[in-house]
């Protein structure tokens, strides 16, 4: 059997299709290869070969949960208030106009519960007694309960709203104040928000350990709502396995945050507007560093 003159013959290791089969549309039919007959400079290897038809980068599979592992090098958490700081600075204006906004609508919502609640003890006080009438003592208990929970409630949209930014600043993206108000899945960040209320909140009724622990644990909860728009229930189970597998470096980052907004409430609160923000920044470089995921510098 004769070869043609100008072909040139297969090499062993190239890898073929299978017969009959060909690659997917625009995929080149077979991997680069290094030319046939030239060897790469003395202590170069050979460059290393793909497997045909498949992608140059690691896909999930569908379905599939990734795996968040151990923390790689540089995610302490000097280096995480280092780059919050760092993008703070930066864009000082959106953050500190975006937490403003939230605030003035917390005070504005709140007042105006308390002017509806006093109003209705001021007309259940009895005229000759001065005494409440009946019923009026546990309504006013209950008024009390609901502007608590609707200040939680904005609370922790707020908290989503500088996530959000954060999320987009660690993505290099500029941000702006209609940045922190804007949710793609609004749904989902509202449930969200309630089961970890929620939890939190009875955990503290039972000796309050139990509540801080369970925060603790679901403190990635929106990251992971708002990232990778996972369902409330899904998102609650990677917060809790991230901080599992990376309690070391966790702990000190909570330790570290609330220590900042302790100092930051110390100033007659007003220093909040700087660490609350700060502390959600470096949250943020922590939880893409501990799942190796980039941050823009």
């Amino acid at each position: 059997m004769t070869e043609n003159p100008g072909s040139t013959p297969p090499r062993d290791d190239e890898p073929q299709p299978p017969y009959g089969q060909q690659p997917p549309a625009g995929q080149p039919p077979y991997p680069p290869q290094q030319p046939y007959g030239q060897q790469p400079r003395p202590g170069q290897p050979y460059p290393p070969q793909q497997p045909y038809g498949q992608p140059g980068y690691a896909q999930q599979p569908y379905g599939q949960q990734p795996a968040y592992g151990a923390p790689t090098t540089g995610s302490g958490v000097g280096d995480a208030f280092s780059w919050g700081w760092t993008k703070f600075t930066q864009q000082v204006g959106p953050f500190l106009l975006g937490v403003l906004a939230y605030l003035a609508v917390i005070v504005v919502i709140s007042a105006v519960l308390f002017a509806v609640i006093l109003g209705g003890t001021v007309a259940s006080v009895d005229p000759d007694t001065q005494e409440l009438r009946n019923g009026a003592g546990l309504g006013l208990v209950f008024g009390y309960l609901l502007v608590v929970a609707v200040v939680l409630l904005l609370s922790a949209f707020m908290q989503a709203g500088v996530t959000r930014a954060s999320l987009e600043v660690a993505d290099g993206r500029r941000i702006e104040v209609g940045t922190f108000f804007r949710f793609d899945e609004f749904g989902k960040v509202v449930v969200a928000a309630l089961l970890v209320g929620l939890g939190t909140a009875v955990g503290i009724l039972l000796f309050v350990l139990p509540g801080l622990v369970f925060a603790f644990f679901a403190q990635f909860t929106l990251f992971f709502v708002i990232d990778k728009r996972m369902a409330p229930v899904d998102a609650i189970r990677a917060s809790f396995t991230l901080v599992t597998r990376n309690l070391g470096a966790v702990v000190l980052l909570f330790l570290a945050v609330y220590a900042a907004n302790l100092v930051g409430s110390a100033l007659c609160g007003v220093g909040q507007l700087v660490s609350f923000p700060v502390g959600l920044l470096a949250t943020t470089w922590m939880y893409r560093r501990l799942q190796d995921e980039p941050v823009a510098p």
